[in-house]
């Protein structure tokens, strides 16, 4: 099967190449989801002297319009404008003399430019006019079957509601339908399009994420939370913590390619654990992404120094970088597909997020949480990338771990918590488990000073 590239390259991936050549399409959603940008980023990123396309106005917004909020994104092309890409009204022959004049319209365009894409914008109007549900499917059944015969690729834009596509004529006619939809918060509006129905060919299903820029749209396929068929690299090798002690009582350090957990109260040292994991993969040449939700890099910077770890070399070098983003201003999507690209840009080979407490702030849906730590734990473990995810809980209690199902993601755990002793409280560190590996059941005091850290 043809295929028409949309020119968005992770929707194209969705839709395993593009939509299928010759197909109707439907384009739906609520007002301002991205409908009309997501048509004319497919036109003009096809159109040529050999691929015209025609877009359809009617009564929803004149073309003067349409034309001037286009023109600001980066893939329109005036060059093209009544060349490759020819605008045209319905609107005046639809109101004046009725769905038929408007067909006959449509026949003379067919006949005049040869289009190998037209679009359609709103069908919906149609159907108002026409009023009848019968009368409606017939007229679509006739459109359809005249623009088929041409060879043309049908859009059709619409303002439904996914709650209106189960009743409509429209949906039944159509051989694919792609549902653009918004998140109802208020402080951060979050959209997400999906494919309801694409006929004759196979389709990643589910939500994905996607934003509007000046480049158009630009979408975030989701990480599926399924266990990847790619086998996880198992080496046997041991990765140093950089702090000694630690890597005694976890048997001579963490296994590769894994996902280790620090766990604990505020100020037990999770943070401090996380730089000394980077800085000693660091000196011995590897590649390290650090995400922080809670300091921003000149934070982390500093206290390293402090610690007596110097990160900015490596950062001046490309070989470590430092993802900072607020957790209330959170595009989880967006941050998990950048995640990953940047794990392939530098070859990290390890990834430390700190902390997964404040990952889980910005999702509403907790039960998405666990299955976007799962996906992008499985997805590096497959890159040969050793995750270590710092987790803030309130209580020394095994029962703050598993919220969510936070311990079953992680290969190794380790438990931090304060010990009252001699009228102080001091961290103490535990490994509670090491899948596949013997470990130290002791507890061991973190002290932390300007030399760095150690385990006692």
């Amino acid at each position: 099967m043809n295929r028409i590239a949309t020119g968005i390259e992770n929707l194209d991936t969705i839709l395993q190449g593009g939509i299928p050549e010759g197909a109707t399409i439907m384009i739906v959603g609520h007002p301002g989801a991205g409908k009309t940008i997501l048509a004319h980023q497919m036109m003009f990123n096809n159109a040529s002297e050999d691929f015209k396309c025609i877009y359809l106005t009617t009564l929803s917004e004149p073309q003067h319009k349409v034309l001037r909020f286009q023109q600001e994104f980066d893939y329109f092309d005036i060059e093209k404008i009544q060349s490759s890409v020819i605008y045209a009204d319905l609107g005046s022959p639809l109101r004046t003399n009725g769905y038929r004049q408007a067909l006959s319209v449509v026949d003379n365009l067919l006949k005049t430019h040869r289009p190998s894409l037209l679009v359609i914008d709103t069908i919906k109007t149609f159907a108002e006019i026409i009023g009848s549900l019968i009368d409606t499917r017939e007229f679509l059944l006739d459109l359809t079957s005249r623009l088929s015969t041409w060879g043309c690729t049908t859009i059709l834009i619409g303002d439904y509601s996914e709650e209106d596509i189960e009743i409509r004529p429209e949906s039944a006619i159509a051989d694919g339908i792609i549902y653009l939809s918004g998140s109802e918060e208020r402080r951060y509006q979050q959209r997400f399009l999906r494919i309801l129905k694409m006929r004759g060919t196979k389709y990643a299903a589910g939500e994905n994420a996607f934003t509007i820029s000046e480049h158009g749209i630009e979408m975030f396929t989701r990480v599926n939370p399924l266990v990847s068929t790619q086998q996880y690299p198992c080496s046997g090798a041991r990765l140093s913590s950089g702090i000694e002690g630690l890597d005694n009582m976890m048997g001579g350090g963490i296994p590769f390619a894994t996902t280790t957990l620090v766990s604990g109260g505020p100020g037990t040292g999770k943070t401090v654990i996380a730089l000394n994991f980077a800085h000693t993969g660091l000196l011995a040449g590897e590649s390290a992404i650090y995400v922080s939700f809670e300091e921003n890099p000149a934070q982390l910077l500093r206290n390293a120094s402090n610690l007596g770890l110097n990160l900015q070399p490596f950062i001046d070098t490309g070989i470590m970088t430092i993802l900072f983003m607020s957790p209330i201003e959170l595009n989880i999507d967006e941050h998990v597909y950048d995640i990953q690209q940047l794990v392939k840009k530098i070859g990290a080979t390890r990834v430390i997020i700190d902390s997964i407490s404040s990952f889980e702030v910005g999702m509403i849906d907790k039960i998405k949480y666990t299955d976007y730590i799962w996906s992008l734990c499985d997805y590096l473990k497959t890159q040969g990338t050793s995750i270590l995810l710092t987790h803030e809980s309130s209580s020394s209690q095994m029962a703050g771990l598993t919220k969510h199902g936070i311990s079953y993601i992680s290969d190794n755990l380790i438990l931090i918590k304060h010990i009252e002793q001699e009228s102080m409280y001091k961290p103490y560190l535990r490994i509670v488990k090491m899948r596949g590996s013997s470990h130290s059941h002791v507890l061991g005091e973190i002290v932390i000073n300007n030399s760095g850290v150690t385990i006692k």
